[in-house]
C-alpha cells in the first residue's frame, strides 16, 4: 500500500456547506417555535391573574354587600324608590322598579346618571351608600389592594409602610327591586334586591369616563324593525366607534313606559351583557354578538368600558 492510498483510508468525510445551512434552518425553526411560547405563556399568564383578580374582587365585593347590608342601606332605599324628573314615569309599586348604580367613585365626581339622554331614558342614577364618610373609604370598600407598584430597579414603589398600591381592581353594584313592597302606613317594608357586581380593571379615577352611549340600536326581541336575532344588536354612534372589543359588556339603559296605550308607569331596563363577537360594518357601526339572549327590547345601551366581569347575585340574600 502506497502513501496515497494510505492518506485516503485516513482521511474522514467532511461536511459540505449545504448541509451546515440545512441543520441552521432546522435549529432556526425550532428556536423560533420555542421562542413563540413565551410572549403566548405571558399572556395567558396575564389572562389568568385578571380572571383571578376578578373572582376575588367579585367575592370580596359580595361579600361586602352582605355584610354591610347593602340591599337595605338608607342612601340606597331612597335612590331605589326615588321617582324619576319629568317626562319620565314613577315605578309601578307592583312590578320592577327603576336600577341604581351604587357607585361612590364617580358620585363623588358628579358624574350624569348612566346613559342618561334628555328626553330619552332618565339612565341610572348613582348614590353613595351610607358607610362611605369620605373619599378614603371608596378605597377600603370598592377595590381589591393586593397589588404593589414597582419600579424598574424590582422594588416597590412608595418604599417602607407607604407602599404603593395601584387599585388597579374596582367594582360598583346595580340594584334593583323586581318588586316594591309598601306597608299598610306607607312605609317601605325591606324587601330582597337583585344585585349586580360590576368589576372594572384600570377604571379611571380622576374624572369620569368610558361610558360612551349609544341610542340608534337596530335588533330587538320584539318583532322590532331590522330584526337581527334574539341576541344579535347594530349599533350606529354620532362619531368614530368608541374603543371595544370581544369579551367587553354592554349594559341596556332602556326606558320601557306601559301599559300602552296610556302609560302610566315606567321603568329602566338595566341589564348587562357580554359581547361573544364583534363586527365592523362601517366606519361608525358594528354588530354585536352577546354571549346570552336579549331580556327586552333595546333602543339605549351604554359600552362598558374597563368591565372585565358583570357578577349577578339575584336575590339570593336576605337579612
Amino acid at each position: 500500500m502506497n502513501i496515497r492510498e494510505r492518506i485516503a483510508e485516513r482521511r474522514r468525510p467532511g461536511v459540505t456547506l449545504l448541509e451546515v445551512l440545512t441543520a441552521i434552518f432546522i435549529m432556526g425553526v425550532g428556536l423560533l417555535a420555542i421562542l413563540t411560547l413565551f410572549p403566548l405563556g405571558a399572556l395567558s399568564m396575564a389572562r389568568a391573574v385578571r380572571d383571578d383578580r376578578a373572582a376575588a374582587a367579585g367575592a370580596n365585593a359580595a361579600a361586602y354587600a352582605n355584610a354591610m347590608d347593602l340591599r337595605n342601606d338608607p342612601i340606597v332605599v331612597a335612590a331605589l324608590t326615588q321617582p324619576p324628573p319629568a317626562p319620565f314615569l314613577p315605578a309601578n309599586p307592583d312590578a320592577a322598579g327603576y336600577p341604581v348604580l351604587v357607585d361612590p367613585l364617580y358620585a363623588s365626581l358628579k358624574a350624569p346618571n348612566l346613559g342618561s339622554v334628555a328626553n330619552v331614558t332618565p339612565g341610572v342614577p348613582r348614590c353613595i351608600p351610607s358607610f362611605i364618610p369620605n373619599q378614603q373609604a371608596v378605597a377600603r370598600w370598592f377595590s381589591l389592594p393586593d397589588e404593589i407598584g414597582f419600579e424598574k430597579t424590582g422594588q416597590p414603589t412608595g418604599g417602607g409602610i407607604n407602599v404603593n398600591r395601584p387599585g388597579t381592581y374596582t367594582w360598583t353594584y346595580l340594584v334593583r327591586r323586581p318588586r316594591t313592597v309598601t306597608a299598610p302606613a306607607g312605609n317601605l317594608v325591606p324587601v330582597m334586591s337583585e344585585v349586580s357586581v360590576i368589576v372594572y380593571a384600570g377604571r379611571p379615577t380622576d374624572s369620569p369616563s368610558g361610558e360612551p352611549v349609544c341610542t340608534t340600536v337596530g335588533g330587538f326581541t320584539g318583532g322590532g324593525p331590522n330584526v337581527l336575532g334574539s341576541n344579535t344588536i347594530s349599533l350606529t354612534f354620532a362619531g368614530d366607534r368608541p374603543t371595544f372589543r370581544k369579551g367587553g359588556w354592554i349594559m341596556d339603559t332602556t326606558y320601557v313606559a306601559y301599559p300602552q296605550p296610556n302609560p302610566k308607569y315606567g321603568t329602566v331596563n338595566g341589564y348587562c351583557y357580554q359581547v361573544a363577537a364583534i363586527t365592523d360594518t362601517g366606519t361608525n357601526s358594528m354588530t354585536l354578538e352577546l354571549e346570552t339572549p336579549l331580556k327586552a327590547d333595546v333602543t339605549t345601551l351604554v359600552i362598558l368600558e374597563n368591565v372585565i366581569t358583570v357578577l349577578d347575585r339575584s336575590t339570593s340574600w336576605k337579612p
